[in-house]
């Protein structure tokens, strides 16, 4: 019985190692419904929007991870504060509208704590008078890690311009 016991104990010492060090689940622990993630990530991503086109910072900047990384051509990379401190500007012009449209969202792939998604979003701006000035369409490929907390958030953020 004792050896037993002490066989057991050193075949669960590697997968507590694993989740310590890694801080996910082993591979085998399977205990998160692809699905009911993918219908997660589908959702805030099309609530963001709706958070972006009301001036809610704290909603749209909660969308990505503390560590989220944003990549858009010709622009230098940026990390949660700049990323934040840019939509406070933006929402504080008063000279100019941005909103976007719901997304287009083409495939969300899940695997364990990571999710990929490729999606369209399409940025309008508009003058004070509601003339519009310019019409973006961005290709994207974000990265979601699954948090402690067990939401999605973006931590790999690429856009491409159209």
């Amino acid at each position: 019985m004792r050896d037993d016991l002490t066989m057991r104990s050193h075949l669960a010492a590697p997968a507590v190692a694993f989740v310590l060090l890694t801080g996910c689940s082993p591979p085998d622990g399977g205990r998160h419904d692809a699905d009911a993630d993918r219908a997660a990530i589908e959702d805030a991503l099309r609530q963001w929007p709706v958070d972006f086109n009301s001036e809610r910072l704290d909603p749209v900047c909660g969308l990505f991870a503390d560590d989220v990384v944003l990549s858009y051509p010709d622009s230098p990379d940026r990390n949660h504060d700049e990323f934040c401190d840019q939509m406070r500007q933006l929402f504080d012009d008063t000279s100019a509208n941005f909103s976007y449209a719901a997304p287009d969202i083409n495939d969300v792939i899940v695997d364990g704590d990571l999710a990929v998604v490729r999606l369209i979003w399409t940025l309008t701006v508009r003058d004070g008078s509601g003339q519009v000035l310019e019409t973006t369409v961005e290709d994207g490929v974000d990265v979601f890690r699954r948090q402690a907390d067990g939401s999605w958030k973006i931590h790999i953020s690429h856009a491409f311009t159209r």
